[in-house]
């Protein structure tokens, strides 16, 4: 898979630098759809000789053609991703000694499908309202949705016709160009993306830490969004290329050292996009801080509740945990007045939903998220024998951040001068401090559960969640001094990372989802931790970690999971349906060397 990406436009080619229908998730998308499901040059005979990424927006191939040990025809092909659309081009040089053939085919088509079809989870469409014309110059396709929304692609070629047999003369350079123009009557999508060189500043000088920060930076700026309220970021390609509410807060905090900008526009987009009412089918209630946003027409049309879904247990607490470091950060003391209707609708929210012990708990979307923490598998919450937990679940990372949460408010009163708020939320996080360490500390295992049931029975297995609670700074003192050791024993640090499942669980799997994979960010977080307790040499351990496993790759780039084998028995072994790139493993590898 080779990803191109600007804005909302991006481009998912196979190993051949094509898009092939055969290929699920080759394509090139505009806004969550399929514009192009065919784009493939013929290059018979031809061999690719190097393919290289100049950014997250431009790939240049070199393509040989040769007989009798030298090279007839050389092809440098540059692909650059635009605000709309792409440029192809090829420059065709013959460097022999007698005239050379070329014949030019380029097969075009369009199936304007939904990413939600493409990733398998929702039955084809059952209408195709489209058409499309082709010239020898241009093709054009257009859709019209259900709900009257337009998808309309051109490709123009210059220089040749799509189908031609062309004469190249000795020592001549032929230049062929392709632009593609995406469009949509949706009002998204169209702003242009510039951001200035050396953005996430001076990379680390270590030659290591300095590759895997280069790829990290160039997969960050590719995966950023424009928005109306300013820079967001898409989670990952090619199944999130989409503003997230999780997702894109723990990227805009790893990175407030460097680009507090993105932040910035991150808080303001999920603060216009907060829950306003109740709708149990998008699991939206006021004040609730969103999921995901969603632009295909399957949510769009209300098919799948996904256009704006609010199925996420954590993202309000993380709402108000990253505004108040933002601030901490940048000393913008103006942010807490500017975003205080949102900030204390995620505290009405906290409030009115929490349980009667005071928890933040969920209770699964069987049509959408059953799971709503960062470990959203459907089986990625169990007892220690096995069994999934079901009903009403309160998740411990989830306590830490509304640990959080409320600390953050209590120090937004206080600038705010209003002292018996600022009092009543810093009870309210001792409160539920004490409430973590009553109910989910597990004595004989120095951790705490992952999560909680209804009756307060403790789904006791050992996971990596507890590094997200040293990051909160929850933890009391004396169990963080039990629980650092614990974490970094072999059952739950692998040599490359934290295990999201001990390898002593029933469900342990090394390559599932979250029941035993290594998450990159997941082990950042973790390291955020060790350095709030004051452990700069744990923290330090974590980073060369990371750091080895991005310079694992051949890319060089920070994976958004890997298997959870032993290092070094193991390579790190890819999870096959991963992002890549993927934002929050980009960004924990700027924060590990900031």
């Amino acid at each position: 898979m080779i990803p191109l990406k600007h804005n909302f436009n991006y481009l998912i080619l196979d190993d051949h630098g094509g898009v092939d229908p055969g290929q699920r998730e080759t394509g090139l998308y505009f806004l969550d759809t399929r514009v192009l499901s065919l784009y493939h040059w013929s290059l018979k005979d031809f061999n690719c000789l190097k393919r290289q990424a100049e950014d997250g927006r431009t790939l240049v191939e070199y393509w040989s053609r040769s007989v009798d040990h030298r090279q007839l025809l050389g092809i440098k092909r540059t692909l650059t991703m635009t605000a709309t659309g792409m440029i192809d081009q090829l420059e065709i040089s013959n460097t022999d000694q007698q005239d050379q053939g070329f014949d030019v085919a380029l097969s075009l088509d369009s199936d304007f499908a939904d990413m939600f079809e493409i990733r398998g989870q929702f039955a084809d469409l059952d209408h195709r309202n489209q058409s499309s014309s082709r010239g020898t110059h241009d093709y054009k396709a257009h859709y019209e949705a259900t709900d009257q929304v337009h998808f309309d692609v051109e490709v123009v070629i210059k220089g040749a016709q799509f189908h031609e047999a062309l004469t190249i003369e000795p020592h001549e350079t032929r230049k062929l160009t392709v632009e593609v123009t995406t469009s949509s009557s949706l009002p998204q999508g169209t702003e242009a993306l510039n951001v200035a060189q050396g953005w996430l500043g001076e990379p680390p000088t270590e030659p290591a830490a300095h590759q895997a920060f280069m790829q990290a930076n160039r997969d960050l700026q590719c995966l950023l969004l424009a928005t109306p309220e300013g820079l967001n970021i898409a989670a990952g390609m090619p199944w999130f290329v989409t503003p997230f509410g999780r997702d894109s807060l723990i990227t805009a905090w790893f990175l407030l050292k460097r680009f507090p900008d993105l932040a910035r526009g991150v808080l303001r987009f999920l603060g216009n996009h907060q829950g306003a009412k109740l709708d149990e089918y998008r699991d939206e209630q006021p004040g609730k801080i969103l999921h995901e946003q969603r632009y295909g027409e399957l949510s769009r049309t209300g098919r799948l509740p996904f256009h704006t879904y609010y199925g996420a247990a954590d993202s309000t607490p993380l709402y108000l945990l990253v505004l108040h470091d933002t601030v901490k950060q940048t000393g913008n003391t103006e942010l807490i007045t500017e975003l205080q209707p949102y900030w204390q609708a995620c505290l009405t929210w906290i409030e009115q939903f929490r349980d009667e012990r005071g928890l933040i708990v969920f209770r699964g979307n069987e049509r959408a998220l059953t799971v709503q923490s960062w470990k959203d598998s459907k089986d990625s919450l169990s007892y220690a024998d096995g069994r999934l937990g079901e009903g009403s679940l309160a998740v411990a990372e989830v306590q830490g951040y509304a640990f959080a949460a409320y600390q953050a408010a209590s120090d937004f009163y206080q600038h705010l001068g209003d002292a018996v708020k600022a009092q009543e939320y810093r009870a309210a996080a001792d409160a539920i401090q004490s409430q973590l360490h009553s109910l989910f500390w597990m004595p004989a295992d120095d951790n705490f559960a992952i999560a909680i049931d209804a009756d307060s029975a403790q789904l006791a297995t050992n996971s990596s969640d507890a590094g997200h609670l040293l990051w909160t700074g929850v933890v009391l003192a004396e169990h963080a001094q039990k629980l650092i050791p614990r974490m970094f024993q072999q059952d739950l640090w692998s040599g490359w990372g934290l295990r999201t499942l001990s390898t002593r669980e029933v469900r342990y799997n090394p390559l599932s989802y979250h029941n035993g994979s290594v998450w990159p960010h997941d082990t950042a977080l973790f390291a955020a931790g060790l350095r709030r307790y004051g452990d700069e040499e744990g923290f330090d351990r974590v980073s060369r970690a990371l750091t080895d496993l991005a310079m694992s790759q051949d890319d060089k780039r920070l994976p958004e999971l890997v298997g959870g084998y032993d290092r070094p028995s193991y390579p790190p072994l890819p999870y096959l349906d991963a992002c890549r790139p993927q934002a929050w493993s980009a960004a924990a590898m700027i924060y590990l060397h900031s």
